[in-house]
């Protein structure tokens, strides 16, 4: 009784403007009548005729009110029935209901397939991690630490955690860039002081030619760009590492090369290409970063290789097409 009283309550809160203007309508003809001398009995009659008819339409209003309630109280949110209210305003928050679960079931997909995405990369990550540390390891039990070796895998390390929370962090909308004017050339050159001694290591020598002054974010181009020498780096073995900047990055290396096959999902997320998965040194998201970030700063980047002749990529500012 209490819930009923309390729903009949409500029901007459929701109604009080039609009450009010079916009285005050009454009201008004009542006074007319008063004011041009008429018998009032046949008012009343007039007045409880409409009364009885405006009552009934009310009491299967409520009815419909409460059955209304009850379907809603008791639906199961994990399913969208037929909402029972058949009036157009009724339809149309059904139709916005089905909008709103459509746009929730996209959201919990793309959150779904990005957890998956992160497991996955984590897992690999994880592996990728125990390289570096297994190497250092080794390096402590055969009394055999050396600075460069040392340096090489501390370097190691870094640039996969500089991946992982970059990833992370490109993955929220919010992420600020903040644009200034530099040349390119400046942190190409401290990119190439870090690696320094894996370049030395492998008896590689490395040369930057011409100058770049571009407006972008200088923090995320340089971890675009690191990613690049990093790959050019890995996956060279004897030669060169060539970068040549001409209002545009082109960065040649005479490394081992990728398959042509390859080369078309080169930038798929988790993608390692045959190269990748021979050498064991690839997660397969260095690219996909590089490509995200690239794309985010209005850059194009284009990649051709041979195999064991060597790779170029080619990073040019994105020109809209009108």
């Amino acid at each position: 009784m209490k819930v009923h009283g309390q729903l009949l309550g409500r029901f007459i809160q929701e109604k009080t403007g039609e009450l009010t203007a079916f009285f005050v309508t009454e009201g008004l003809i009542a006074l007319i009548l008063v004011l041009e001398g008429f018998d009032l009995a046949l008012f009343w009659v007039a007045f409880f005729t409409p009364f009885l008819v405006f009552l009934f339409f009310q009491v299967l209003a409520y009815i419909k009110f409460v059955r209304l309630h009850q379907f809603l109280t008791a639906v199961d949110v994990t399913t969208l029935p037929d909402f029972p209210d058949s009036s157009r305003i009724g339809q149309d928050y059904q139709s916005l209901i089905f909008e709103l679960n459509d746009n929730s079931q996209k959201k919990y997909q793309a959150l779904a397939a990005f957890d998956k995405d992160l497991l996955d990369l984590t897992k690999l990550w994880t592996h990728q991690m125990k390289v570096p540390l297994s190497a250092l390891d080794l390096m402590v039990q055969t009394d055999r630490l050396t600075n460069p070796d040392v340096e090489n895998q501390v370097v190691e390390l870094d640039n996969y955690i500089t991946i992982l929370l970059s990833y992370l962090r490109l993955q929220h909308t919010a992420t600020d860039f903040r644009f200034e004017t530099f040349d390119v050339a400046d942190v190409v050159h401290v990119i190439i002081k870090k690696y320094a001694n894996q370049f030395i290591l492998k008896d590689l020598s490395v040369s930057v030619i011409g100058s770049w002054q571009i407006t972008s974010d200088k923090k995320w181009l340089t971890v675009a760009i690191e990613q690049l020498i990093n790959n050019a780096l890995k996956y060279t073995r004897t030669g060169s590492v060539t970068i040549t900047l001409d209002q545009s990055i082109t960065i040649s290396d005479t490394g081992i090369g990728i398959l042509a096959e390859d080369i078309p999902r080169i930038f798929e997320h988790g993608f390692t290409g045959f190269n990748g998965r021979k050498h064991q040194k690839s997660t397969g998201l260095g690219l996909y970063l590089t490509q995200d970030i690239l794309k985010k700063l209005a850059f194009d980047i284009h990649i051709s290789s041979q195999i064991e002749k060597g790779t170029t990529v080619h990073v040019s500012k994105h020109i809209p097409v009108l």
